[in-house]
């Protein structure tokens, strides 16, 4: 039971975690946009990706055990 308490917090975390860093990657992407730094946008993707990694990852993690403990008869 403890442990099915510790993966939801770590989904959600993931879940945060994912949801701020693409916010951060869009905030990015404009403002490397606007002064034409090609770092910038490179770093703005790489958030972006990171972020729906993230999200993807703690979705997945959930279906994943539901569909687990899902009985077929």
């Amino acid at each position: 039971m403890v442990d099915e308490r510790v993966k939801s917090v770590g989904g959600y975390l993931m879940r945060l975690g994912g949801g701020v860093l693409v916010i951060l990657g869009i905030l990015g992407a404009f403002t490397a946009l606007s002064q034409g730094n090609l770092i910038g946008i490179i770093i703005s993707v790489a958030f972006v990706v990171g972020g729906a990694f993230l999200f993807k990852r703690s979705s997945g993690t959930r279906r994943a055990r539901e569909s687990a403990s899902v009985s077929r008869g």
